[in-house]
């Protein structure tokens, strides 16, 4: 209404109310951390409500800015959600990014961290059958690489699982993924699996290992029988071979076992009597069996014997024809 002297003017406004003003708010207000696979496509969200609808901009790593009336940036397109949309991501791709949403009423903004990740894949990769000795420390190698870093996980024959770094009784993983097994037994035989895993994907690796081992084997024994002279030093000789190593052992005459022996097996006597005299037999035993060799010693004397000698008989012998013979002959002695 205007009005003055002369008279007044009247106006009827009719005012209509849609909504209330409101600020911008985002659906998750939180800050994200997102991990991608390289050439795979990634969507960056940032959906904000608020009225009127807020204006969403987004600033890339390098510091570019764009907004829904730009559209697309090289491989980057801006949604009308407000979603970023990286197309073919590389590792490049991978930094800070930053979206603001903007009304008459405010602007808040918040933080997007974008990893251009790769699948983990394992650099060692062993020929065959791992074969290792029986009783030696055995080493499977895992070295992988991958973005992130990737975690090895192994996983033996029995079904138990380790995580590096990590030792559980003869089992040590190293940092670099390297499983040592300590004093391998039989029970080591079998197929280990390792994995590389990280958040984009999974690597795996099979090693199939067999434990070497045989029963003892004899290789110098002792002959079937030793003469010993009374006093004098006797030898008897009981090499083997066999994995694990074979244990050596005598069994004596009064069937006593003897097992501190020569490092080889070699069994003296060093000052035998005639009630050494009897059977010996050498054991070599693992735990896959046995064999056995066996020599009789028999001790006797050092008597010398007489030298041979020539000795000459002479006979006077009366012949018919009245003469005298001698006749001689040579008896060997």
């Amino acid at each position: 209404m205007a009005r003055n002297d002369g008279g007044e003017a009247v106006m009827v406004v009719q005012l209509q109310v849609s909504g209330m003003l409101r600020r911008p708010i985002f659906k998750n207000p939180f800050n994200e951390r997102i991990v991608s696979r390289i050439g795979k496509t990634v969507v960056l969200n940032c959906s904000a409500n608020g009225h009127p609808v807020p204006e969403i901009m987004w600033t890339l790593p390098n510091g570019t800015r764009f907004n829904t009336m730009q559209g697309s940036i090289s491989r980057h397109h801006l949604s009308n959600d407000g979603s970023l949309v990286i197309y073919s991501p590389q590792k490049e791709d991978a930094g800070k990014y930053r979206c603001g949403a903007k009304n008459y009423m405010g602007y808040i903004e918040k933080l997007v961290l974008l990893e251009v990740g790769q699948k983990p894949y394992i650099l060692t990769r062993p020929r065959g059958i791992i074969r290792s000795v029986f009783g030696e420390p055995l080493l499977l190698h895992c070295l992988a690489d991958g973005n992130p870093k990737p975690t090895i996980y192994w996983t033996i024959p029995g079904g138990h699982t380790l995580a590096r770094p990590q030792v559980l009784g003869r089992y040590h993983l190293l940092e670099n993924g390297t499983l040592i097994i300590q004093d391998t037994t039989m029970h080591d035989a079998g197929r280990y699996m390792c994995r590389a895993r990280n958040d984009v994907g999974e690597a795996v690796l099979t090693v199939p290992v067999v434990i070497i081992a045989y029963p003892p084997r004899i290789t110098t024994g002792p002959p079937p029988s030793v003469r010993a002279i009374s006093g004098t030093p006797v030898q008897l000789n009981c090499e083997a071979v066999g994995i694990p190593k074979p244990e050596i052992t005598w069994k004596l005459p009064d069937h006593s076992l003897l097992s501190l022996l020569h490092p080889q097996g070699t069994l003296i006597i060093q000052r035998p009597t005639v009630s050494d005299s009897g059977t010996y037999k050498c054991l070599a035993k693992n735990y896959l069996g046995t064999d056995s060799k066996a020599t009789y010693v028999r001790t006797g004397n050092n008597s010398v014997r007489p030298e041979k000698r020539d000795r000459t008989l002479q006979c006077n012998i009366l012949m018919d024809m009245g003469k005298e013979e001698n006749i001689i002959h040579n008896f060997g002695m």
